[in-house]
């Protein structure tokens, strides 16, 4: 990036920059690249997956699927059966 101009703060990019080919996936919570040991494989279900972001404003709903590596997925997981339990445990 030490080839690119700045001007007061800002960066600029050229079409090489703006247009290059994405590698690989990446983990939406992390940013670590997905590997091939995140993908499902043989049939297998993998610890890897995606996430489900729901939200709506009026009528509208949206969602959104993004992609998680195997330990982003787990620690969500985990963190949502925990709170899941606290609720249950509260009344």
């Amino acid at each position: 990036m030490s080839d690119l101009p700045t001007i007061a703060g800002f960066v600029t990019a050229g079409h090489a920059v703006l247009f290059e080919d994405a590698e690989a996936p990446c983990c939406d919570v992390c940013a670590g690249a997905l590997t091939s040991d995140d993908a499902e494989t043989d049939g297998e279900e993998s610890s890897s997956g995606r996430g489900l972001l729901v939200w709506s404003r009026g009528d509208e709903r949206r969602y959104q699927e993004p992609p998680l590596c195997a330990a982003c997925a787990t620690a969500i997981g985990v963190s949502a059966l925990q709170r899941w339990e606290i609720e249950e445990e509260e009344g």
